[in-house]
């Protein structure tokens, strides 16, 4: 979904993408999805998925966790992968796994075909790690198996959101982000390997969205000014660059406020060849 906003102090207008609920997607928007997951893992190179899930955990390793750039870095990173989709299927856009209100992972991500009898790409039965081209069979997930609280997640992330300094809200959020890891379980407990399950991106949008959700309920809490101008790998976006998720051309379907932020560096080819 998109809606036209213009641009404060022009006569320009562009075109804002809206992240919804997978739970509230429609059939042709499932169809959609699962096509531009299906066409980035046949795709080998740099555009494909395996390309992205390596960002994560192998081969790159890019990822930030329990560092203060947890947010941002993961944020810059589903916009990236995002792109990448929207360059294979025009219009597609990540969806989020609402774990506060759900006990279970999306149907989405679990039946084993679509109505024409299809493999689903959503649900992950072997992994191939990018460059070195091996491939292996992913583990089943064990949702509610592992040793943890089970879903849902409603009072842990009230208390993160209940946080009015960044780095305080960031560590608490990121606690109920480890917790859901480990309640999927397969190879999203691992995090070398899991972004290599379709489900972990649901999961990162609905952090990502949380942020967002926190942000307009804290305007002006921002990361500490040190980290403002670091910037993340692999392609330079700084975390200054990451605070507008309009400016990222992208919002989330409910959410309506406004957050300062800068223009984002378009994507480029880095590390991937």
């Amino acid at each position: 979904m998109a809606v036209q906003v213009a641009v404060s102090g022009t006569s320009a207008s562009g075109t804002l993408q809206l992240r919804k609920s997978v739970n509230k997607l429609l059939p042709a928007d499932l169809v959609v999805l699962r096509e531009a997951f299906s066409q980035a893992m046949s795709v080998s190179d740099n555009r494909g998925f395996g390309y992205f899930a390596g960002w994560h955990g192998q081969p790159f390793d890019w990822c930030q966790h329990h560092t203060p750039l947890f947010l941002p870095w993961h944020r810059q990173y589903l916009y990236y992968f995002e792109l990448s989709l929207q360059a294979l299927v025009p219009g597609v856009t990540l969806p989020w796994w609402d774990w506060t209100t759900s006990d279970a992972i999306p149907s989405a991500y679990t039946d084993p075909s679509d109505p024409a009898g299809n493999a689903n790409p959503l649900l992950v039965s072997e992994y191939t790690i990018y460059q070195s081209g091996q491939t292996q069979q992913a583990p089943p997930r064990t949702p509610g198996q592992n040793p943890g609280p089970p879903l849902p997640y409603l009072d842990s992330w009230n208390a993160a959101m209940q946080m009015t300094n960044f780095a305080e809200f960031q560590t608490a959020l990121e606690g109920v982000h480890d917790d859901v890891h480990v309640w999927v379980g397969g190879i999203m407990q691992d995090i070398e390997l899991a972004a290599y399950d379709p489900v972990f991106f649901a999961h990162h949008v609905m952090i990502d969205r949380s942020w967002r959700l926190w942000q307009t309920q804290n305007p002006g809490a921002l990361p500490n000014a040190s980290m403002l101008d670091v910037a993340l790998q692999p392609n330079g976006m700084t975390v200054r660059q990451t605070l507008d998720v309009t400016q990222l051309g992208y919002d989330y379907a409910g959410t309506m406020a406004q957050v300062p932020g800068t223009i984002a560096p378009a994507p480029a080819d880095s590390g991937g060849d």
